[in-house]
């Protein structure tokens, strides 16, 4: 069980990062209208520099100063849960670290990339990552682009572990899915972040979602 209140729940955007045609710099007034806009429209957290934000096409440096425009930008109004995911664990950390110096209420942490662990090298990459932050995690598992699958037992160990506080799930496994919620959403916020199973998701008692077609 977390050891932070924080669970986060309802619609919220795994926000697009704007960028400037020219050279590709980051577009902060257009990134700043859309915070705005996303919090007039009633969505319950934003989620700056995850896979929608395009965290691979951007430097540290970048990240980071996406997220502290929508840090900025959004003044405490809703939470801000920001993408620290990277190719290995000392890098995550570091990024986690850096996201929690510039305020972000929380962080979601896709697994690692590239080199792919199987299920205890898994497992000691987000314990070692809790062990070092002191923020609340997200767990991120999106097959699709990793090439790594985040097994549901890993995750129920995990949810034991303080600071994990949901998993955003964007498998588009129905059956993963419902696992995740019989063994662990009544410990962490289980969400669902693959468009097309949102409804069936809801339905079935998932806490939110996260979604790029939330923008």
């Amino acid at each position: 069980m977390s050891k932070f209140d924080f669970r986060p729940t309802g619609v919220m955007p795994a926000l697009v990062t704007p960028f400037n045609k020219e050279d590709e710099s980051i577009n902060e007034e257009n990134l700043r209208n859309l915070v705005n806009h996303l919090i007039d429209q009633g969505v319950t957290g934003l989620v700056p520099v995850g896979t929608t934000g395009e965290f691979v096409n951007m430097t540290f440096e970048e990240r980071l100063r996406v997220i502290e425009i929508v840090v900025d930008e959004t003044n405490g109004r809703v939470p801000v849960i920001a993408g620290t995911g990277e190719t290995g664990t000392k890098l995550v950390i570091d990024a986690t670290k850096a996201a929690t110096d510039i305020g972000a209420d929380a962080a979601i942490i896709v697994t690692p990339y590239y080199l792919k662990p199987k299920a205890k090298g898994l497992y000691d990459h987000y314990f070692r990552i809790a062990e070092k932050t002191d923020i609340p995690l997200v767990l991120y598992n999106i097959p699709v682009c990793t090439g790594v699958e985040l097994p549901w037992t890993v995750v129920e160990d995990l949810v034991d572990i303080d600071n994990f506080v949901a998993i955003k799930d964007s498998s588009g496994d129905y059956k993963y899915f419902s696992a995740l919620l019989e063994k662990v959403s009544d410990k962490i916020s289980v969400l669902i972040g693959w468009d097309e199973n949102v409804l069936g998701a809801l339905a079935g008692g998932a806490a939110g979602c996260i979604l790029g077609s939330a923008n």
